[in-house]
């Protein structure tokens, strides 16, 4: 039993450090350019960015929850917005809000995600989470 749980520490420290080995000294891209490079060539924005982390710095438009209960926090710049959905596993449902509470609306911020989504009428980054 020690042993499974000393594999499972390890594995939970490795992906957290290749976490964030991927998005240390990565591009920060903005909301307008991820989206234009999105309508100037989909398949190969998709090829380029579709799953992959990326760190995306823009303003906060607006904060709530979505259709599936979900903390999402909407980045914008120059008129392109990216929605940032926040990690909610082993968060129960009835605080799952209170993530949202240290985005406000003006406020710029460089968040880091995966890119989930990608199309021409939307983008998604889920398990997004503040760089400092």
């Amino acid at each position: 039993m020690k042993r499974v749980l000393a594999i499972f520490i390890l594995a939970c420290v490795l992906m957290a450090w290749v976490s964030t080995a991927s998005s240390e000294g990565a591009e920060v891209i903005s909301p307008y350019e991820l989206r234009k490079a999105a309508k100037d060539n989909l398949n190969a924005a998709r090829e380029q960015y579709l799953n992959k982390q990326v760190l995306i710095k823009g303003i906060v438009v607006s904060t709530g929850m979505s259709k599936y209960l979900t903390p999402t926090v909407v980045l914008a710049d120059r008129g392109e917005e990216v929605i940032c959905v926040l990690p909610y596993v082993d968060i129960p449902l009835l605080n799952r809000k209170e993530q949202l509470s240290d985005y406000r609306q003006g406020q710029t911020v460089t968040m880091s995600g995966r890119v989930h989504a990608m199309s021409l009428e939307r983008l998604v980054l889920k398990e997004c989470a503040a760089k400092n």
